[in-house]
């Protein structure tokens, strides 16, 4: 291979990174002016109360194209409080705004604990979601939360990164945050809140995507995550 041939591969490799965040930046994919009807009003045993307007302030500095906020209620178990934001690109929108590792000791919240969790989705397949421990005083509460883009289930934040850009490039930059809170009680529940948090989110992960991408969730649903009355959630663990 020639030298100039050379100088131009390194060129075009030392260029490329740029134009891709330039069209990351900047991509906008289909309007998300998503209906609060969209989201179920029913999620397993939880039933949502009427749909929140959030702060103005806050609503600005978060930037969604559209959002849903309610609160979810079911007999003898925490409430589960949803916010789901809809983003019909990147421009303008910084990930870490809304990221709760970032607001909630912003807000004055201690992290408690961090991880990462798999939350498996009807059709065998499952999606990679934080979770975050936090207390304020004598508030102690667990938040579940992932980004969902279009046409595929999220595999982490590291891996993401790349992937939101190369989304972008092949337009599909819209996405949707999602974010589940649980108040916590007492430690000792912690591990049927957690449980209850997984439930949820496998039962509304497929309305969430199929917002943000169009598709059709799978027709054969799986069986209900979270049993009603007393039963333990299938998905509680201590850990």
């Amino acid at each position: 291979m020639s030298l100039r041939l050379r100088l131009v591969g390194v060129s075009l490799a030392l260029l490329l990174p740029g134009q891709l965040l330039v069209v990351w930046s900047f991509a906008g994919g289909p309007s998300l002016q998503v209906s609060p009807s969209a989201m179920p009003s029913h999620v397993g045993p939880w039933s949502g109360g009427a749909d929140e307007s959030l702060d103005p302030g806050v609503l600005e500095m978060l930037g969604p194209s559209s959002y849903v906020a309610r609160i979810y209620t079911a007999s003898g178990r925490p409430s589960i409080g949803l916010y789901v934001g809809f983003y019909a690109g990147r421009a303008g929108h910084a990930r870490a705004a809304h990221d709760p590792e970032v607001c909630y000791p912003a807000a004055g919240w201690e992290t408690v604990a961090t991880d990462s969790v798999e939350v498996p989705v009807p059709g065998g397949n499952s999606l990679r979601a934080q979770l975050l421990e936090a207390h304020l005083g004598a508030q102690r509460q667990l938040v579940l939360y992932w980004f969902q883009p279009a046409a595929r289930w999220p595999r982490g934040a590291v891996a993401e990164e790349l992937r939101f850009v190369l989304d972008a490039v092949a337009g599909r930059p819209q996405y949707a945050f999602v974010r589940l809170i649980a108040g916590l009680p007492e430690a000792a529940l912690r591990a049927a809140v957690f449980g209850d948090l997984i439930a949820f989110a496998s039962e509304l992960a497929w309305p969430v995507r199929a917002v943000v991408s169009g598709e059709r969730p799978p027709t054969a649903r799986a069986e209900r995550l979270a049993p009603s009355g007393d039963a333990e959630p299938i998905f509680a663990r201590r850990f």
